[in-house]
């Protein structure tokens, strides 16, 4: 087994300019396991089964795995061998999707997490327009960034301290006014897809919306906006419910006065 020490790491990531600009603030070069641990080299299959188990647990703070790759800045299918342990995870890779999620690198790489280190959990914000084609929301819509929320608040609004299912939207327009105005930060639990009436997220017609839904005695739905003078309610019928596809429901908004 092959370790590298401190000074040749540290020279591997002040060479790579994302690193250094990105995650190096991140790193604690003091502990010397640390760093020798996340050196190790492909013949350490116990470091990758250990690191696998903890990006298991880590990827469900996201939406699904290709929401978690996304923010590794790596495909699906190398996470997916990154948790299966049949690959070593890159230094990048683990230093992002660290990040993304509110954790050190050390707890990643090692499962202990260094004093002091930490960060809170984040939660992805999406673009509500959509790019062309099939697929699921998450799928269509561009990742912008990631918001951080600290436990006790998602414990205090929301009666929880995991982001697990939760996405942030940027609402758009004045149909929602006054409980949703344009620009408004959106938080969506997309754990909860029944469609028993209330404030959701959902995408109908190739078009993201943030509207009331009540389904009708008859089948359809009825599309209802708060600005009711300007935006009078719409019907989706039984025959086109097959094109509704729920995103989630709203959980909490925020805005700038």
């Amino acid at each position: 087994m092959v370790h590298l020490n401190i000074k040749m790491v540290r020279r591997l990531v002040e060479a790579d300019c994302v690193l250094r600009s990105q995650y190096f603030p991140v790193f604690h070069s003091a502990d010397y396991g640390f760093w020798s641990m996340l050196a190790v080299t492909n013949d350490s299959p116990s470091f990758r089964e250990q690191v696998g188990s903890r990006l298991r647990e880590l990827e469900k703070r996201f939406a699904n795995r290709s929401v978690a790759a996304e923010a590794a800045g790596v495909v699906k299918s190398t996470l997916q061998n990154w948790i299966e342990g049949r690959a070593d995870p890159s230094f990048e890779g683990m230093a992002r999707l660290a990040r993304a999620a509110g954790v050190s690198v050390e707890w990643l790489a090692t499962g202990v997490e260094a004093s002091g280190a930490g960060e809170l959990p984040a939660i992805p914000r999406y673009d509500l327009s959509l790019s062309a084609g099939a697929g699921t929301f998450i799928d269509r819509a561009p990742l912008l960034d990631y918001i951080p929320f600290t436990e006790a608040f998602l414990r205090r609004k929301l009666g929880r301290t995991s982001t697990d299912g939760l996405v942030m939207l940027d609402a758009r327009g004045d149909s929602m006014e006054p409980t949703i105005g344009d620009g408004d930060l959106v938080m969506v639990d997309m754990r909860e897809q029944d469609l028993q009436g209330g404030l959701m997220a959902f995408v109908f017609d190739d078009t993201a919306f943030i509207k009331r839904l009540r389904p009708q005695i008859g089948g359809g739905v009825e599309i209802v906006s708060d600005n009711a003078e300007l935006y009078p309610p719409q019907w989706i019928d039984r025959e086109r419910l097959g094109q509704l596809q729920l995103i989630g429901r709203v959980r909490w908004v925020g805005r700038v006065l």
